[in-house]
């Protein structure tokens, strides 16, 4: 059906932007094989449940500070943001 096609595809335009700016921020390097933007299109693409994974695991201390659900971070308010 259409409308699940621009889901999808809307979301995979949406994880692509997260993952290159989680990438810049954290000076994350892509794959020297891959022209920008291949890499994260392909994880965008093939596996967003993963490629979401990833980038919790990029972004915070969760083997420190449990994940809360409905918070601005993912994370209790008391703790430091990573820069």
């Amino acid at each position: 059906n259409f409308l699940s096609l621009m889901y999808y595809v809307c979301s995979v335009i949406f994880l692509c932007k997260i993952r290159k700016s989680v990438r810049e921020k954290y000076a994350i390097p892509e794959h020297k094989n891959c022209p920008s933007g291949v890499e994260d299109f392909c994880c965008a693409a093939a596996c967003s449940c993963c490629a979401v994974a990833q980038l919790a695991r990029h972004t915070a201390d969760y083997d420190t500070y449990r994940g809360v659900c409905c918070s601005e971070t993912g994370l209790p308010s008391h703790v430091p943001a990573i820069v």
